[in-house]
């Protein structure tokens, strides 16, 4: 592995979405890292005790934000914040789909927007800090986006919205591939625990093959991101299922119709 801890340096990762298992996962593993970071949570659950407790284990600065997606001044707030009293060297967009134990819900059912309105106040989060991020020698965007390796758990708002999100980043990924910043899109397996219905096949429980814990998740997701890659697909038979299904999957390509132009980056 290439010298990851140097890379994060003492900066900020933004995690947008951070208050799901997945989200969680994520701030340990940039945590360890040695990086500092801003967790948002774009429901009402407070990040306040877990950013704490992170920030006394790990001896990194952590701060908890709650932010409304759909309310654009309370975004540009924020966005004018980060820019003037923090060094942004990756943002990681966890705001399509997540799960609480906790609340024992899908992140996207306790928040305030639908899908498209959570997509679109992530891309405008993203547009407003592209210019300082250009700045630096190396800065990531990593884009956290389900894949249907099952595709009947998908409706249909999720699915206009991961394709967006998709068309999103393979844009900025154009866009940016010869600046400093890097761009890279996850397609998480099934999280461990938290699939609604396990089916069985044979002799093999479904669930152990094509799920996994939410910090191996994560620990590839960052590992990639700072290595530079551009697709990342943790697990095995995943990687398998997403070669086999993504020709077939005719909303997941990157013809999907573009994003509005006033959410596109200035570079």
């Amino acid at each position: 592995m290439h010298n990851t801890v140097s890379k994060l340096n003492t900066q900020y990762t933004i995690i947008l979405g951070a208050e799901g298992e997945l989200g969680k996962a994520l701030a340990r593993e940039v945590a360890r890292k040695g990086c500092n970071l801003i967790l948002v949570s774009t429901t009402s659950i407070d990040l306040q005790r877990f950013a704490i407790g992170l920030q006394l284990k790990e001896e990194v600065q952590v701060e908890a934000i709650k932010l409304d997606l759909a309310d654009q001044e309370a975004i540009q707030s924020l966005t004018t914040k980060l820019r003037e009293k923090y060094e942004v060297r990756a943002l990681i967009n966890n705001i399509t789909c997540d799960w609480s134990v906790a609340q024992n819900s899908c992140i996207s059912e306790l928040a305030k927007e639908d899908f498209l309105t959570r997509f679109r106040g992530a891309a405008l989060v993203t547009w407003s800090l592209l210019p300082q991020m250009r700045k630096l020698p190396a800065s990531y965007i990593q884009h956290i986006i389900p894949f249907p390796f099952k595709k009947e758990h998908f409706i249909a708002g999720l699915q206009h919205s991961v394709s967006k999100m998709y068309a999103f980043s393979k844009e900025l990924d154009d866009e940016l591939k010869h600046t400093g910043v890097s761009v890279s899109m996850v397609h998480p397996a099934p999280i461990k625990n938290v699939m609604e219905k396990i089916e069985f096949t044979g002799r093999i429980f479904e669930e152990e093959i094509l799920t996994l814990l939410p910090a191996i998740i994560a620990m590839k997701a960052v590992n990639g991101m700072l290595r530079g890659d551009r697709l990342i697909i943790p697990g095995f038979w995943n990687k398998v299922q997403f070669y086999l299904n993504r020709h077939a999957t005719t909303w997941f390509r990157a013809a999907e119709e573009s994003v509005e132009s006033s959410l596109q980056p200035s570079v």
